[in-house]
Parts: structure tokens; sequence; C-alpha cells
């Protein structure tokens, strides 16, 4: 079957539509079920494990897309670089388990980490069969084992929540999910699973895993360090108040990223193949992205404290400014969007490096000084740190994709009069009642209400491609003759 972008995008769509919905749900029955605190513990856990797997983060997979040819040598060689990492990470992990204990005085850290610590030795029986599926551009697998994964350690999670496992849960849902995953993707990509090592090509996959742990690694560090710093800083409680801030932005921008970035990379690794400019891509998306993903996160950053307060209760209001300052700077952060995929696909990996160690130099300093007045001003200095990438990324993003401002403004401009459409009328509420976290809850959606069918006329009167898709779409539902190209 040939690769087909719109086919592996709605597939990836269904799965993560999926995802999204079971994570959503899966938050509101947790933020009852467990405490700050509690969510503290397993986010800091959860960091000191993210700082260790991040030598597992040299993008393997991507290695194995983007290769000219795939053989047995050539796989063998690739497993065995994972492994060794898988176990090394593994080591490492439960070695700090006891450590990260003592330091924080909370045993719980210790009980996590020896169970995540699992999780990369599962996880390494994974990569093969699941590179060679998406590198035949078969999204339809990929998605199916997402959804998977995310039901059994959702259920799982649950399950062991309201058994009264408290942080506990969260790492053995994690383990449920990369277990179903192992198995799933094993069961689907059977003719490519294989254990068996050797040493072909290991200079190259060597220098490729070095430039990788540079970029996404240290992304990764930065991160994590991130967590370490409100929970040093600010208290385990402060930590649970902002990862839940922080995870419902997670959910609305991963969710996007896998379904539209992950299926772009390996059409862009089509076109570099084919000597093809990335223009036209690149433009399309980001005028999909702006007007689908601006007017999401203004919307949230409006109505932040009333969404805490109804999804998850009284606890949790405490997180409403800090979510909102989280979504402007997502919305800065989009228009640099595709960066790490763009880099990748041109072979531009050490160049990359040197930009983001430059960005997360910039990130340590600004977060750590916005720590010192609280989770509203580690958020604020995440605006800080967007506005810094735009600066930084975009002359590059200008290069790779042969565009100038000129192209890019009007794409954005269109994005800022949707989201404008659709964040009035709840702001209007919101200004009347003081952006209290208290406004009726009626009004607030009555407001939301509005401002979606304000972006829906917005869309059809800018006759907007994101309009054209989903004309697309309804016409295929209904039975309509479909107008455009296919792809």
């Amino acid at each position: 079957m040939a690769f087909s972008i719109r086919r592996s995008l709605a597939w990836m769509t269904i799965s993560q539509a999926g995802q999204a919905v079971t994570q959503f749900g899966a938050s509101l029955i947790l933020a009852r079920l467990l405490s700050p605190y509690e969510t503290g513990v397993f986010a800091m856990a959860a960091a000191v494990a993210g700082v260790l797997g991040m030598l597992r983060t040299i993008g393997l997979s991507n290695y194995v897309i983007r290769a000219a040819s795939v053989d047995r040598d050539f796989l063998a060689g690739v497993f065995t670089v994972n492994a060794v990492l898988a176990v090394a990470v593994s080591t490492l992990i439960a070695g700090m388990s006891l450590l990260g204990g003592h330091l924080l005085g909370e045993p719980g850290v210790r009980d996590v980490l020896l169970a995540l610590a699992i999780v990369p030795l599962l996880s390494s029986l994974e990569l093969l069969p699941s590179a060679c599926i998406e590198r035949q551009g078969n999204f339809r697998i990929i998605s199916m084992v997402n959804l998977g994964r995310n039901l059994v350690a959702t259920s799982v999670m649950l399950a062991a929540a309201y058994a009264g496992h408290s942080y506990m849960s969260l790492a053995y849902g994690q383990l449920a999910g990369a277990l179903t995953a192992v198995i799933a993707i094993n069961i689907a990509g059977r003719h490519y699973a294989s254990l068996r090592f050797g040493l072909t090509g290991w200079r190259e996959i060597t220098r490729y895993g070095i430039d990788m742990l540079a970029t996404t690694g240290v992304m990764q560090l930065y991160m994590r360090l991130s967590d370490f710093m409100v929970g040093w800083l600010l208290g385990l409680h402060a930590l649970g108040l902002y990862a839940r801030a922080s995870g419902l932005l997670t959910i609305m921008w991963e969710n996007f990223q896998l379904i539209i970035l992950r299926v772009i990379y390996v059409d862009l690794v089509a076109q570099k193949r084919m000597g093809l400019s990335f223009r036209s891509s690149y433009l399309r998306v980001l005028s999909v992205a702006t007007a689908f993903l601006w007017p999401a996160f203004g919307g949230v950053a409006v109505v932040a404290g009333p969404l805490l307060l109804t999804l998850y209760g009284a606890q949790w209001v405490g997180a409403h400014v800090a979510l909102s300052l989280l979504m402007v700077g997502a919305v800065i952060g989009t228009s640099i969007l595709m960066t790490w995929e763009l880099f990748l696909a041109a072979n531009e990996t050490r160049r990359m490096v040197r930009l983001q160690a430059i960005q997360c130099g910039f990130g340590v300093v600004a977060f750590g000084l916005g720590c010192l007045f609280g989770i509203a001003g580690a958020a604020t200095a995440r605006v800080v740190e967007a506005v810094f990438n735009f600066v930084l990324y975009r002359p590059h993003l200008a290069r790779l994709t042969e565009t100038t401002l000129r192209d890019v403004l009007p794409v954005m401009g269109q994005g800022l009069v949707l989201m404008m459409l659709a964040v009035t009328p709840a702001g209007l509420v919101m200004l009347a009642h003081g952006w209290s976290p208290s406004a009726p809850l009626a009004q607030v959606l009555g407001g939301i209400a509005a401002g979606v069918a304000l972006w829906v006329i917005g869309l059809r009167v800018l006759d907007h491609p994101l309009w054209g898709e989903f004309r697309r779409l309804t016409g295929r539902a209904t039975g309509s003759p479909v107008v455009g190209p296919t792809q």
C-alpha cells in the first residue's frame, strides 16, 4: 500500500483522539483520588527516571526510518546498541532509587523509581518492529498499538488508585502499558522482530546517537531539571500543582504533535530523498496548526480557573494562573513548529545541538529565576523562553523551508484572527466576573460555544486550508463529491 498522508493522519487522529479522551478522563478521576502531594511524588520520581532515560533518547527509530536501505545485519546493529542502552538506563534508575528517596526524605520516590526501572527493558523489545512498520508508513498498526497501550495503562492506573495504591498506581500503569505495547507490536510486526545481536554499522549508529543525545537528550534533561527545581525550591505540593497545569498542556500538544508531526516527518524524509523543497509542506502544516492550536491554547488560557475548579476540584485551583501562562507560551511556541523534524530530515543534527545548548542554557537560568516567584513565576519563564526560541530558531526555519517573514506572517495573521474570534466571548464573560475561577459555569460554557461558532465562521470566511479539510471530510461522510487532489 502506497504511503498516504491523509490516510496516515486519519489513523493517527483516531488513535490520538482516543488517547486524549482517555488521558483527560483519567486525569479527572485521579485528581479526586490522589492529592497534589501524591502527584508530586510521582512527578519527582518520573523526573529522576527521565534524566537517566535521556541516554535512550538517541532517536534510533528515526535512524531506521531515514536509512537508505535496511537489512538483517543493519537491524542487528541497531538492536544491539538499543539493548545496551536499555540495560544501562534500567541499572542507573534502580541505583538512583535509593539516593532519590534519601535526598528527598520520601520513600515513595524510591518505590516508584524501582518500578520505572523495568520500563526501559520492556521498551527495548519494541524498537525494531515499530520502526520498520513506521518506515513503511503503516500508521494504522502504530495507531492501534498506541491506543491499546494507553487504554491498558489507564485502566490499570485507575484500578490501582481506586484500590488505594496511591502514587504507585501511576507506576503500575506505565508498566502495564509498556508490556502491552511490546506484545502487540511484536505480534503485528513479527516479520521484523528479532533478538539478533551484531556490530554492523555501529560507528555510524554511535555518531548519530551522540548527535541525537545532544539534541533530544539535552532537551529531556532540561525539562526534567525544571521539575527538579520546582520540587526542590517550592516543594512537592507545588510540583503537583505545576505538573497538573503542564500535564494539560502535554495532553493538548503531544497528541497534536503525534498526529501531525510524526506523519509529516516520514513525508519530509521522502521529500529529502527526492530533492524536493520543504516549503509547501511547512507552510500548510503551520497554517493548520495555528488555526487549530492557537484558538485551543488561547481558550484554555482564558477559562483556566473555571476549568480547573469544575474538572479537578478546589484543591487544584491554585494552578490556574500557571496554566494560563503555559498556554500563552504554547501559542508562541507553535510559531516555530516542525523545528526538530526539519533539522533531522535535513541531516543538520550538529547545528541543532548548538542551538539547543543555547536554548537550554537560557531556559535553565530563566526558569530558575522564575521559580523564586512561585509556580506562576515558573510559568512566566516559559513564556519568556518561548519568545527567545522564536528569535533563535526562526532564521534557520527560513533557510530550511525557503520561506521569509513575508510568507509566514499572513499565515500567523489568520491564526491570530481565528484565535481572537474563538476566545473573545469567553474572555468577556471572565472579564465581567473579575477573572474569578468561580465565574458561573453556564455563562462560561455559553462563551465557549459562541467562540467555537465564530471560529467556524472565521474558517469559512477566510476560506482557510483547514476549512477545505473539513469540507473534504464531510463530503466523504455524506457521499458528496470531493474536489481537489488526494494524497
